[in-house]
Formats: structure tokens, sequence, C-alpha cells
């Protein structure tokens, strides 16, 4: 039995058995899958290539038997990938002078996507929530020292462990479904070529079934964090990052450790099985979820591929079209 928990402690973990394939619960929209949506090449080559991932961080790439989300059966990739494959930093300041990453506000004062610096641990100390300590130290939870007053609000900075192994069920063959799924806040949207998964929009400090309201995770300046159990992963598609900040006009930290990208560049695929891809200039004709069918290099034939917005935070997928496996992420 496999166990396996999403970010900063935020949901119950979860026991998982292989015999098919979950993921985190999904809300299907009423909005209809676009027609024109292909689920393969014109050669009837399969989208997802052991070729087009890592291979420092790819462990094994099978193919397995697995239920999909509508309960049908279909073979799926399975892919087992080595934690913790790019560099990151800075998160959390020391001080309340000191500027960190990033992160996402709901509160009443200041709400919003940001740098983690003053403005931000003012709003939070304005809105009630205790994070800066009488010196202007900002409290600190890399969940690794032990207990946390509860008392207090906290500044989430998980440490890294590179020692786990990440296992992602992924259909070889996209299925269409009858309607959208929505992505919704720390939500499964695929993985990319370096074996890091791909999240949904990170929880904030009001989030409903947060253990302690008040906490703020840190997503570090090309948008990804780590896990408490130590795995990095993304809440951001890191390849436009910088697009993202100027367009939301933040000056004080940038993305150095992803080269932007400058054409397109496929960065990873959905869990639905479409790819994901970033582009240096944003394409006009996306659809309800940020995809397009169109000729790439990787697909020179043409195919249905998620788009990265170069403007919105986050800019993952917003939903996807296909049919994603049951049980689709695990680690241990």
């Amino acid at each position: 039995m496999i166990k396996f928990n999403y970010i900063f402690g935020f949901l119950t973990v979860i026991s998982l058995n292989f015999g098919s394939c979950s993921s985190d619960d999904t809300t299907d929209s009423d909005t209809d899958t676009e027609t024109d949506t292909e689920t393969s090449t014109d050669s009837g080559d399969y989208l997802i290539t052991e070729a087009a991932f890592n291979s420092t961080s790819l462990v094994s790439f099978e193919t397995v038997t697995a239920t999909l989300e509508d309960g049908t059966s279909a073979e799926c990739f399975q892919l087992t990938f080595s934690s913790n494959p790019v560099e990151s930093g800075p998160f959390c300041p020391e001080t309340i002078n000191d500027i960190g990453g990033l992160g996402v506000y709901d509160g009443d004062t200041n709400p919003g996507f940001q740098v983690m610096k003053a403005e931000l641990f003012n709003a939070m100390e304005a809105d009630g929530y205790d994070i800066v300590d009488d010196e202007g130290n900002i409290n600190i939870d890399d969940f690794a020292s032990g207990p946390v007053d509860g008392d207090l609000s906290y500044c989430l900075e998980a440490a890294p462990d590179n020692n786990l192994q990440l296992t992602f069920l992924i259909p070889t063959t996209p299925k269409l479904a009858s309607s959208n799924n929505d992505i919704d806040t720390i939500e499964l949207v695929g993985v990319s070529i370096d074996g890091a998964p791909i999240n949904g929009a990170p929880p904030s400090v009001a989030n409903p079934g947060r253990e302690k309201a008040g906490n703020i995770p840190s997503l570090d300046p090309c948008g990804g964090h780590h896990d408490p159990a130590g795995y990095y992963h993304w809440h951001f598609v890191a390849e436009t990052m910088n697009q993202v900040l100027e367009a939301n006009d933040i000056a004080d930290v940038s993305c150095t450790l992803v080269e932007q990208v400058v054409d397109t560049k496929l960065i990873g695929f959905a869990k639905d099985g479409f790819p994901i891809y970033a582009y240096g200039v944003e394409p006009d004709d996306l659809d309800d979820c940020g995809g397009r069918t169109a000729a790439t290099t990787d697909y020179p034939d043409g195919t249905y591929h998620y788009v990265a917005s170069n403007t919105d935070a986050p800019n993952v997928p917003k939903c996807l079209k296909g049919v994603a496996a049951s049980n689709n992420f695990s680690y241990q």
C-alpha cells in the first residue's frame, strides 16, 4: 500500500492501491469538449514517448492496464521518476525587510499574487494573522523542526527530500471526456519532462479545509516548491514565468533557474495524455482550456496540446479535455 498527500499537509493522507488508477477529486464543468480536438498524431504513434523525458530523473517507463476516472479500462503509461530534479528557491524571507519568493494571499487586505515581502506580511498582520515577531522576524515552518505554535501563523517552506520516487499513470491514447475537468486548487494537472508534478493554484490562508488558517505556502520565483513529503512540484509553467511576473507588475524577483521560452517548447504532459507547451508568444486561437490543435516540432503532423498562459497567475491549463486515470499520482 502506497501513501500520498498533497502540499503542506492540506489534505488528509490517503491510501492508494495500484489495482486501478486515482487522482485528486475532479469537478466537471458543463462546457462541452471541442469537436476538433485530436487524440493522436496522423501516424498513429503515441503522443508520449520515453525520449521526451529527462533521462537523469526517469526511473522507469512502462505500460499497464488501468481504470480511468469514467470507469472504463485503458492502457496507461506508468512513469516513475526520482524526486527533485530541479534547483529551487528562494522561498520565505527571514525578516520583514528581506525579499523571498512568491505567494498568493486571499485575505481582506491587499489580496492577490505577490512577492513574499513586507507588503504581504503587513497585510496579514492587519488581517489578524500573527506571522511577524516583535523583532521583525518571519515565522517559518519547514515541516522538519518539530511542532509549531498553533496560535501563530507561518510562512511554509517545506524541506526537500531527494530519496523519493514519484509515479504517474497517464492514458497512452487520450480519450475525450463528455465535459471539461476544471482544475481545482492544488489538483494534479500533469507531469513535467523532468518528472515534477504540475498542479493547479497553490492554497492560501483562507482556503476551506486548511488545518491552520493563516499559514501561507511560499513559491520560488519560477513558481514551484516542495511538498511536506519533500518532492518538488510546480504551480506554474516556469518557462513563461517572467512574462507572467511582468503582466502582474512584479519586478522584485525573476525566474533565473529555468530558461525562458523564445519560440515553443514541450514542457510536459497533462494527466489526460495531451502535451503541454510553453510559447514565447501566446497564440490567439486557444480554446476554453487554453488548448489548440497545431503542428509543432515534436508533432509535425499536428496534435491537440495545452498552452501555458503568459499572463495568468497561475498559468497552467484552467481545465482538461480528456479523461485521466484513477489513482494517477503516488510517491514512496
